[in-house]
């Protein structure tokens, strides 16, 4: 059996990294891990340039002779772009090698969980925080019904008592997936990319409770939490086995977190209870219908002047290139993120304004992704692509203060 890490500020892989509940890797499953990565890494290096150039030089010419008409999105040029042997390819390589790194890392679980599940145990003997779950929560439709980044058994499936293997499997994959991107094996850089924005843009706010929406296996809520080291912090997420690794996690990492099982379009908590409510990454993830109803939950729960503030992937449509378009439909069609192409076309501030925010207070933009809080990133924050292109390495960002 192999033995657990101690937490490390060095990103390291292979075996012995991480916190004291992250699954470790054997020379052969990191060799596998590995394989797969480099055949990601060679798909976009060397196909996706190809596929680009076959789409603007191939695909649009003959769309347009046929039909007549300029193309001026994606449903026109699908089909017949899915009719060409380059891109299925593309397609088959892009499923083939995100599956085949799911199937690695959920082997290697299954080779340690009693293990982790000791560790589990010992980590949240004592806690700093607390753990609350519900099962009798009525999951949401757009979670339950999908295997989310094609992840088995995506974020609420438990196959054991007091499981958390969906948690264990998400945090592996994101720390192989993004490698040293995004703060490493933390995965935490979206996390101090919010705080930054508050810390830059809002410098006045007093925050004392903050809840976290969507906390997943908190990534982001313990890059928040240290960010706010004063603050009271509490997260909630619909999967109860994300919740239990998520609370494990953050007790091997010194972080006091209250995690609850809630759906964040109705939280339990009482009207005006924080002074900031946040999200890293979960928009992408929820339908229209349920966005609204996230950002009038915010709106309730903040107390007057306090701050809602969401960090989501960048993609927005009117800030893509065709292709970059098509690569961003490519994840609602086949990755199983059926919402990211409706969110890339979201007016955010017209949401904000039904939630009952201000629009002239009301901030979208693309921020500068960081992987630990500094005070000097407040010039970085624009709200196009004059280039049409995104800025590298950037998220796309809603805040707002409620009146």
């Amino acid at each position: 059996m192999t033995t657990l890490a101690t937490p490390t500020e060095t990103p390291h892989f292979g075996p012995h990294f991480g916190h004291a509940v992250m699954p470790q890797a054997t020379h052969d499953e990191q060799a596998m891990e590995d394989h797969f990565l480099a055949m990601r890494l060679w798909t976009i290096t060397k196909l996706d340039p190809l596929d680009r150039r076959l789409l603007d030089e191939v695909v649009v010419p003959e769309v347009t002779a046929r039909s007549g008409k300029p193309v001026t999105g994606t449903a026109q040029i699908r089909q017949a772009l899915e009719e060409q042997p380059l891109h299925q390819l593309w397609l088959t390589l892009a499923l083939f090698y995100h599956d085949r790194i799911w199937q690695t890392l959920d082997g290697a679980i299954d080779r340690q969980y009693d293990t982790l599940a000791q560790e589990v145990a010992k980590q949240t003997a004592a806690p700093r925080g607390s753990l609350r779950l519900n099962p009798d929560l009525d999951i949401p439709r757009y979670i339950a019904a999908i295997d989310h980044h094609r992840m088995p058994g995506s974020y609420t499936v438990d196959t054991a008592q007091q499981d958390f293997r969906a948690g264990a499997l998400y945090d592996r994959f994101a720390t192989t997936y993004l490698r040293n991107l995004n703060g490493g094996w933390k995965n935490d850089g979206r996390g101090h990319t919010l705080a930054s924005h508050v810390h830059d843009v809002y410098p006045e706010l007093r925050v004392r409770r903050i809840l976290d929406l969507g906390c997943s296996v908190g990534h982001s809520t313990v890059a928040i939490a240290q960010a706010f080291p004063e603050a009271e912090v509490f997260a909630v997420d619909v999967g109860a086995p994300m919740l239990r690794y998520g609370h494990a996690r953050a007790e091997s990492l010194g972080a006091a977190i209250h995690f609850s099982q809630q759906n964040a379009e109705a939280t339990d908590f009482a009207d005006g209870s924080f002074d900031m409510v946040c999200s890293s990454a979960m928009l992408h993830e929820t339908s229209a219908k349920g966005m609204r109803a996230i950002f009038a939950e915010c709106h309730r729960l903040l107390r007057p002047g306090g701050l809602m503030v969401h960090v989501e992937v960048p993609p927005r449509h009117e800030h893509l290139s065709l292709w970059d378009q098509m690569r961003c439909d490519f994840e609602s069609h086949y990755n199983n993120e059926p919402f990211m192409t409706s969110l890339a076309r979201t007016d955010w501030v017209q949401v904000a304004r039904g939630a009952g925010f201000d629009a002239a207070k009301v901030m979208v933009g693309y921020r500068k992704g960081v992987t630990e809080l500094k005070p000097d990133h407040g010039d970085f924050f624009t709200q196009g692509a004059g280039d049409g292109r995104l800025p590298l390495g950037s998220w796309y960002v809603c805040s707002a203060i409620r009146d």
